[in-house]
């Protein structure tokens, strides 16, 4: 059977004594450390999650405001295009009404110039009139 002798209880005594001594010095502090990690770890990693967070909202709300200016470029671009055709339109008016101004007045000096010509012509039909009629009769 099994005999207890005092080297038994010696050993016993040592090993608690080493379990304690170990677990005061070196597990204890290790569990310490590893804690602090752990803390330290789940800490940066709720920042990042947080940070993630933070930025796609900055990024959606970037993007929200992207698709804003661009609406509204558009809207400044359609008026400015509605308002270049009223002043195209506008301007083609004035060149007509110019264009036809100078015709009427091109066609007034024609139209005069057509009456000088026409009264001198008949002036001159009567005085070489005469004068065939002078050589006819001489």
């Amino acid at each position: 059977m099994l005999s207890l002798d005092a080297n038994v209880i010696v050993v016993f005594l040592i090993v608690w004594v080493l379990l304690f001594v170990l677990s005061r010095l070196f597990f204890k502090p290790i569990r310490r450390i590893r804690s602090e990690r752990g803390k330290l770890i789940n800490d940066t990693k709720n920042a990042y999650e947080q940070a993630l967070a933070s930025y796609e909202e900055k990024l959606k709300e970037v993007d929200l405001a992207l698709k804003q200016a661009k609406a509204d470029a558009e809207a400044v671009r359609a008026s400015l295009e509605a308002e270049a055709a009223k002043e195209k339109s506008r301007l083609v008016a004035e060149i007509n009404a110019e264009c036809r101004h100078r015709v009427e007045a091109a066609k007034a000096d024609l139209d005069k110039s057509v009456q000088e010509l026409k009264a001198t012509l008949r002036s001159e039909t009567a005085e070489l009139a005469e004068r065939i009629e002078k050589k006819l009769v001489n």
